[in-house]
């Protein structure tokens, strides 16, 4: 269902809303010596970001944020004064688990027992949604969707432990986005409706161990290369400067996965990743991400998606939770398809290891970490049941989705949150 222009507008003053002084402030607190001339100028480079809302400059709620990874003199500087590292910094490095030695452990695994799924960690995993008092009238019916880890691939063995309300219902496992739905009435005045599930399951570390001597060449005339080379507009353009810049990538290579390493290579030299604002206000996500050379892990997994389809490679999206111990948190990386190997997991957000091992390095070319739940096979599908308003997030499906009889609850209408209990982590995982 389409998004009209008033709740386009709405939305992006959700996005937008610091005004300048605001911005000026937060800049000072972490880098004090800033001046106004340089404000100004990093607002006209874009590295600080902002729109016209209302015939006002607003900036992005983030772009303080995303100053510090986007303008290396503001960073070096902010450095220098904090101590802050100074360069690198992707939102996903700084964990204390030892996320390098776990992918190691992954790959000696499969060495020793054969390549693929390895290393299974039980997850018990704890979701909450709270809508906010007076989001609905009392008595009305809420209803909510909530993400539901799918079986197959990395994780298996799923439980549903408890639903709240009881009687939730199941989206079935193939469903491309997969959901567990709830309803209830809304709470009286003053109180907040929550809903929310509890799962167990077992996720497992994949390492391929991908031999690019035993790539097959791609089989043209199958449904498979049909629907995964396909251009899905608007968010999966194979626009011209798509497909000319695949070419430029990929140049004369013929072998799908070298192919794939080109293009996973590229992000990491011309793509800095960022906070993005939310992919309803953005008209496409794959050419946001060519145009301003930036992005999230989704606007990363969609471009990367669109490079390879371009080039020839089938390719196709997959999302849910990053479980990473003191890194939870929603994500989005792509899957792409080779022979004899079939589908392999590619994370161009996350990018190189920093390490001198080379097969550690490349690890998120083909293998992937124990550490998510996987939710959706696919963006932008009909949720189950249908939603009858317009979505929150049109494309991706992670937090969920809440409404009622008057219409969707944004974004700004409840919260969620979740938890995570492991079991079966070896000692070197602590």
């Amino acid at each position: 269902m389409a998004i009209d222009d008033d709740e386009l507008r709405r939305r992006l003053r959700h996005d937008y809303r610091l005004p300048e002084a605001e911005v000026e402030a937060r800049l000072r607190a972490e880098l004090p010596d800033v001046t106004p001339d340089e404000l100004r100028r990093w607002s006209e480079s874009g590295a600080l970001e902002w729109r016209t809302i209302d015939g006002e400059r607003r900036y992005f709620n983030r772009a303080v944020v995303n100053l510090w990874r986007l303008c290396p003199e503001a960073r070096d500087r902010r450095a220098a004064f904090s101590g802050a590292k100074p360069a690198g910094d992707t939102g996903v490095s700084g964990l204390e688990f030892d996320l390098l030695g776990r992918m190691r452990r992954a790959v000696e695994a499969a060495k020793a027992t054969g390549p693929g799924y390895v290393r299974p960690i039980g997850i018990r995993l704890d979701y909450r949604l709270t809508v906010r008092p007076g989001a609905a009238p009392e008595g009305e019916t809420i209803r909510c969707w909530l993400p539901l880890p799918r079986v197959g691939g990395q994780n298996r063995d799923l439980a549903v432990i408890a639903t709240d309300p009881a009687g939730a219902s199941a989206a079935p496992e193939e469903a491309p986005q997969r959901t567990l739905y709830l309803e209830r009435p809304a709470s009286p005045a003053g109180l907040p409706t929550v809903f929310s599930a509890s799962y167990e399951f077992t996720s497992r570390d994949y390492a391929p161990l991908v031999d690019p001597g035993r790539i097959g060449p791609t089989d043209t005339s199958t449904a498979l290369y049909r629907e995964y080379t396909a251009e899905r507009p608007p968010h999966l353009s194979l626009s011209p400067e798509i497909r000319s810049l695949a070419a430029s990538i990929v140049g004369t290579e013929a072998n799908p996965y070298l192919k794939a390493r080109l293009i996973f290579e590229w992000f990491d030299r011309n793509v800095t990743y960022t906070a993005t604002p939310e992919y309803s206000t953005i008209p496409s996500l794959s050419e946001y991400c060519l145009r301003e050379g930036r992005g999230d892990c989704g606007v990363q997994a969609m471009l990367f998606i669109a490079l390879c389809r371009a080039a020839g490679l089938p390719a196709r999206w997959q999302s849910g939770l990053t479980l990473l111990p003191g890194k939870m948190n929603l994500h989005d990386w792509a899957m792409f398809h080779v022979e004899p190997y079939g589908w392999l997991p590619a994370d161009p957000s996350r990018g190189f290891r920093d390490t001198d091992d080379e097969e550690l390095r490349w690890f998120y070319l083909g293998g992937i970490d124990a550490f998510r739940a996987v939710v959706n096979d696919d963006y932008g599908r009909e949720l189950y049941p249908p939603k009858r308003f317009e979505r929150s997030e049109p494309t991706d499906f992670q937090r969920g989705e809440v409404e009622w009889g008057g219409g969707n609850l944004y974004f700004d209408d409840w919260d969620y949150e979740f938890g995570i209990e492991y079991r079966d982590l070896d000692d070197g995982d602590a």
